[in-house]
């Protein structure tokens, strides 16, 4: 395969794997990218798809860490320094020596003591990467969260020292403790000093930039983007931790002085939503190439007749247990030790163990690493087993994490009330009704009115069961249904003209959008979509013939009141129609549920009632309607700010709510929109 279209495979099972997960949230996302992963690797056998250790870690590894250490609360994760360097070099020492001795005794070949030592120091370390892959749909407490992230930043480094001094041991035969302490201190002083260096640099020649008026957003984005590969390579070539410089960059970058310009704001926004898609690309690609690597890994060992594929499978669980024992045992004695000095009780300890146990899971620079290892001093059959054994013992502590940890949460991660932003919105709302008294546009007023009203549907519907947003999503359906019958209907009894009845369409089509799919089955939606999709098409061939021939001496369409009032017309005798079936469903559907459908239907009865009809479909299309969006904006910002002084929100939330106006308000003022229906039916007014 092409490695054009092996990337475009790629990029096709990261989009896939996202959907599924959004269909299926129980499923975890990197879960699903590992079995596409497996499968791409038993149809590519390896051709394209092959993990090459430098490469992984300098373009993959390193930019993740890179915006892990920008964005991380440095000042948090020091105030636990002293176990996060506990978990970082006495817990991985022990763990690689550990795991070493057991590979040795367990592994069915005669391995060198200091190849199996290479393997533990393989699998060391905690992979940061695939922890929070894990742990981000679920909620722990800070404190934990802040210990593993600062272990799982710099943990990398002590490991890739362990494994150095195992493969020098391989290769020369000789071990010395002192060598092996000097080039650790050696590797972390380093790479601490090239990552202060590259953005000491990067820093100084943005500011050279800027003093000579040079400065752009894409350069200094650029800048950034590429710090972590030259930080990592530096790094490594004067061999020293290229880790420990990509982290000690990102912190360095992030812990400058925040100027408050019109740059460093365009910057900081687009530098957010970059990086944001970079880092969901680059963690899709390890746990992809996580499950490329797993049958090439395993192919060699499974298919040889010299070991038996039960004991391999054995020893990858006796190695995985050691491995999480080992981190239990360790980090238990020292919160035991806490316990006992302060005089607490010791039932606290083994929670709090259990989740730092189980949060050291391990991932794909496991592999990479082990990959490093060279064939000298043992045969290729032999390499082979100990790839294979990191790939599994990899591959099985994820799965554990998995299970275990969901279970030892808090609860969901982002679980937000919503009552006291419904109260706010719901305030503007009152507000704007205010205006619409003395506002000379009330179609633009109704329409900003009806922006505000979907942002209450969807806040009230977050708050509900899933029960609920099924039985919403049949409702919806019927009401649609409704509406179509009633199009029809009015047609054909020539009640509608062309136009009119194209424009009801498009109100349809909003409906039809407006449908959770996730909640209503899959026939039911598709039978109504096909039946309304079916009476388009046949509309569409049984008039074309007269929108061909009236094409020449037609200029466009041509709005009139008597247009409105037919529309009209035909919204309120739906409405009857459906509030009808509304209350026929009374003892079927949940009260409230109908209730709040019945009052929003009348009042979008009485906007429609005002003529306003063809606007708010329009206003669909185009929203020209900024100014009086903007003065909703202002209105939420007042609110908001008389709740947090009144001490109804927090400082916290109010700064939160007050981001998304800030979001809202930038989109609304975005000026490239596609605005070429309403241009046409604007120049059609014009002409008329």
């Amino acid at each position: 395969m092409h490695l054009s279209l092996a990337l475009l495979v790629l990029l096709f099972s990261l989009i896939l794997s996202n959907v599924i997960n959004r269909i299926f949230p129980r499923l975890p996302l990197p879960l699903i990218q590992i079995i596409f992963g497996v499968g791409i690797g038993f149809l590519l056998k390896g051709e394209v798809f092959e993990l090459e250790t430098e490469l992984f870690l300098a373009f993959i590894i390193a930019p993740l860490l890179f915006r892990e250490g920008e964005e991380s609360d440095i000042t948090s994760i020091l105030r636990n320094w002293k176990l996060i360097l506990f978990l970082i070099f006495p817990v991985i020492f022990v763990s690689t020596l550990g795991i070493g001795y057991l590979a040795k005794a367990v592994l069915p070949a005669s391995v060198p003591l200091s190849a199996c030592l290479a393997l533990g120091a393989a699998l060391g370390p905690t992979d940061f990467v695939a922890y929070s892959a894990i742990s981000k749909r679920f909620s722990f407490p800070k404190w934990i969260s802040y210990i593993l992230q600062g272990e799982g930043l710099l943990n990398d480094a002590s490991g890739l020292v362990a494994f150095r001094v195992a493969v020098t041991a391989l290769t020369t035969g000789s071990f010395s403790l002192l060598d092996a302490s000097w080039n650790l201190v050696i590797s972390v002083i380093g790479g601490f000093l090239v990552g202060l260096i590259t953005a000491l640099l990067n820093r100084l020649f943005l500011t050279i930039l800027d003093n000579m008026d040079a400065a752009d957003v894409t350069g200094a984005l650029l800048l950034e983007l590429v710090l972590p590969i030259p930080s990592y390579f530096v790094a490594e070539e004067i061999h020293v931790s290229g880790i420990i410089a990509v982290v000690v960059a990102g912190i360095s970058l992030a812990s400058r002085f925040k100027k408050i310009t019109v740059f460093d704001a365009k910057l900081d926004s687009v530098s957010h939503t970059i990086w944001g898609t970079i880092t969901f690309v680059l963690n899709g690609m390890v746990f992809f190439l996580l499950g490329t690597e797993l049958p090439t890994l395993a192919t060699p060992v499974l298919s040889s007749s010299t070991y038996d594929t039960l004991w391999m499978l054995l020893a990858i669980v006796l190695l995985t247990a050691i491995m999480f024992g080992i981190r239990f045992v360790m980090i238990s004695a020292v919160f035991a030790q806490r316990a006992w000095r302060t005089k607490r009780s010791l039932k606290k300890i083994w929670k709090v163990a259990t989740i730092l146990t189980f949060s050291g899971v391990k991932g794909t620079v496991s592999i990479a690493t082990i990959l490093l290892l060279p064939v000298a001093n043992m045969t290729a059959l032999e390499h082979s087993l100990l790839t294979f054994t990191v790939a599994g013992v990899t591959l099985l502590s994820f799965l554990i994490g998995i299970l275990i940890l969901p279970r030892l949460a808090t609860g969901p991660a982002h679980t937000t009330n919503h009552y006291m932003q419904i109260a706010i919105l719901n305030d503007v709302v009152r507000e704007l009704e205010k205006d619409l008294k003395q506002s000379a546009n009330q179609g633009a007023v109704y329409a900003t009115i009806d922006n505000y009203n979907q942002r209450l549907e969807d806040l009230i519907l977050e708050q509900e069961s899933n029960d609920v947003k099924e039985e919403l999503a049949n409702i919806r359906i019927m009401i649609m249904e409704i509406e179509s019958e009633g199009l029809e209907y009015a047609y054909k009894k020539g009640k509608i003209s062309e136009l009119e009845y194209n424009l009801y369409q498009r109100y349809i089509k909003g409906l039809e959008r407006r449908i959770n799919r996730g909640f209503v089955s899959s026939l039911s939606y598709a039978s109504a979509v096909f039946v309304l999709g079916l009476r388009r098409i046949l509309h569409l061939a049984f008039t074309f013939k007269f929108r061909f021939e009236q094409e020449e001496n037609r200029r466009g369409p041509q709005l009139t009141e008597e247009n409105r009032d037919h529309m009209t017309e035909l919204y309120l005798t739906n409405t009857e129609q459906v509030l009808e079936a509304l209350s026929n469903l009374e003892g079927v559907y949940h009260s409230d549920l109908l209730s709040y459908l019945k009052r929003s239907r009348i009042r979008e009865a009485e906007i429609i009632q005002s003529g306003a009809f063809v606007e708010r479909v329009i206003t669909h299309l185009n929203p020209d309607y900024v100014d009086e969006m903007l003065r909703g904006y202002f209105l939420e910002r007042k609110i908001i700010i008389e709740y947090e002084q009144a001490g109804r929100i927090s400082s916290r939330y109010a700064k939160q709510l007050r981001k998304e106006v800030n979001t809202l308000e930038n989109y609304s003022l975005k000026e490239t929109s596609n605005t070429l229906i309403y241009d046409m039916i604007n120049l059609a007014r014009r002409g008329a």
